[in-house]
């Protein structure tokens, strides 16, 4: 038997239950059994993404960066700047022109990291569902960090490297 009309009834809040009353009828209900049929239950089956190749994205796996333009706004002060395209160095941020635009790294194509998470998409609503971790150490791109960070990034702008 569900609440038919919810607007006859008032709902008082306590530790760990809830008082509904209608009329002079108090009923109460526990939390635990009021959600327990709201709770999907637990997946046991590792998330797993596909980059455009249609290769699987899982945990521990390498990747590299393919889209342009991928900004982390999130790093340390002493990340952000971008890379120059040929020698591959790292190129601080300029402090005199400092905006919110630049205040970020600029990750290149090709940047390469390890996969520590994958969110399954179908049972949470991730936009960028993989978490990656680049290291401070040289991948074998050729690029190397001033230190190391992690960062949520979609199917769509990595591609796995083997």
């Amino acid at each position: 038997m569900g609440i038919q009309n919810t607007s006859a009834f008032t709902f008082e809040t306590r530790k760990n239950c809830m008082r509904i009353t209608k009329s002079n009828h108090p009923a109460e209900l526990h939390m635990s059994s009021f959600f327990a049929d709201a709770t999907p239950p637990k997946q046991t089956v590792a998330a797993v993404q596909t980059d455009a190749n249609g290769n699987a994205i899982t945990i521990g796996t390498k990747v590299a960066v393919v889209s342009k333009n991928v900004k982390a706004h999130h790093v340390a002060k002493s990340l952000h700047g971008s890379f120059d395209s040929t020698t591959k160095q790292f190129l601080p941020q300029d402090e005199a022109n400092k905006t919110r635009n630049t205040s970020c790294l600029l990750l290149p194509e090709g940047l390469r990291g390890e996969v520590i998470t994958v969110h399954d998409t179908n049972t949470a609503d991730r936009p960028h569902p993989i978490l990656v971790k680049f290291g401070a150490e040289d991948e074998g791109d050729g690029y190397c960090l001033p230190s190391q960070f992690t960062m949520h990034l979609g199917a769509h702008e990595v591609m796995v490297v083997v």
